[in-house]
């Protein structure tokens, strides 16, 4: 895992899910980018832009403009922070020796950045969507469905400082997402003192159960503890996260969305309600 992107704007991401990301590049030796994504100024004219004069328009741009830098430059700040607390050098080009970061600003709507820049890189790391603003929602939900790679979401509710992936319990359904989750997470699995593997229930006939993920990962030299507790009657979510907690794991992996996305949002499901109360971070890939 050497490539790791941190999309930012003024409202996101908080200065605990920039610390856990540089702790993150410097463990595994990566170059970690911070996007910046700032609007586009002409934005704000179609809004109040009629019957405004040139002048007036050029004003509203520019005044626009130097808000975004301003925004721009605080971000630089609070990253530049973050870097210096973890050791990592601001360079340009990245190193196998050691970990590095690089600034990058881009100018338009999130969606026009976060999701498409992430595509290169081996990870992407955001806040959670829920109780942190508008942009953390739409960095998280972009990452995640346009990006095609797999992304750490740190919950506001998290206690997580510093290092995680010590002890990472990965909940296994057998479906694709969580074989594609497995996969990318394998070198954080490599490298964790301890792995779990839960699967609740009885898996599915037609699905790899836990039992062969178990030699999946044994054959990349992860020993992984197995977990097959019954099905308990509360959600699936409930029952993954109170085994995290008496496991003593630090970092969930998860398929995200297995089931068609409009279903999850509106009815519900695993992923939804994990992303909406989980105090873990957790890596998933969708």
């Amino acid at each position: 895992m050497k490539s790791i992107i941190l999309p930012m704007t003024a409202d996101c991401p908080s200065q605990q899910t920039l610390t856990l990301a540089a702790a993150l590049a410097r463990r595994n030796r990566a170059m970690l980018t911070g996007l910046f994504i700032r609007p586009d100024p002409r934005a704000a004219v179609p809004y109040t832009g009629e019957g405004m004069s040139a002048v007036m328009i050029q004003e509203l741009c520019d005044a626009a403009d130097s808000s975004g830098k301003a925004d721009a430059d605080d971000g630089y700040t609070r990253f530049t922070q973050a870097l210096e607390a973890a050791a990592i050098p601001l360079k340009d080009t990245a190193t196998a020796e050691s970990a590095t970061a690089r600034w990058q600003v881009a100018v338009g709507q999130i969606a026009d950045h976060a999701g498409r820049r992430a595509r290169t890189s081996d990870l992407s790391v955001c806040d959670g969507p829920e109780g942190m603003g508008a942009d953390a929602a739409d960095v998280f939900h972009d990452l995640l469905f346009r990006s095609g790679r797999p992304l750490l979401m740190v919950p506001k509710a998290t206690k997580a400082s510093g290092d995680i992936g010590r002890h990472i319990l990965i909940a296994w359904n057998g479906r694709a997402e969580g074989a594609r989750a497995v996969g990318a997470a394998l070198p954080l699995l490599v490298d964790a003192e301890k792995v779990t593997l839960l699967q609740i229930g009885d898996p599915d006939p037609d699905r790899p159960d836990v039992n062969a993920i178990a030699d999946y990962l044994a054959q990349h030299g992860i020993k992984a503890k197995a977990l097959t507790p019954a099905d308990s009657g509360s959600s699936i979510g409930e029952q993954i996260l109170g085994a995290a907690h008496k496991e003593g794991a630090d970092l969930m992996v998860i398929g995200a969305y297995s089931h068609a996305r409009w279903r999850e949002l509106i009815l519900g499901g695993v992923t939804k309600w994990l992303v909406g109360n989980s105090d873990l971070p957790i890596f998933m890939s969708h």
